[in-house]
């Protein structure tokens, strides 16, 4: 099974590829989640000053994964609500 998102750090910048072409790089709460843990990582790193997100081959992003949010519902967009 292949890594839903890459992220590498060339010099100063941090590059994040969004890595389901399967699914046209579609956010599905696993790439959401690891997508937020990986800017989060990048903008805590004094060394990193800049990030560039990118999508695998064949598109850049398709937006939300509308495979899931179909089967999940509500559940699927409320595990991304910030209560606080």
């Amino acid at each position: 099974m292949s890594e839903v998102l890459i992220a590498e750090t060339l010099g100063t910048t941090r590059l994040i590829t969004m890595n389901r072409p399967q699914a046209r790089n579609a956010l599905g709460g696993g790439l959401i989640t690891e997508l937020y843990s990986a800017l989060v990582a990048a903008d805590e790193d004094p060394d990193v000053h800049v990030v560039v997100l990118t999508g695998a081959d064949p598109a850049f992003c398709a937006g939300v994964d509308l495979k899931e949010a179909a089967r999940d519902g509500k559940k699927y967009f409320d595990q991304f609500t910030d209560t606080n």
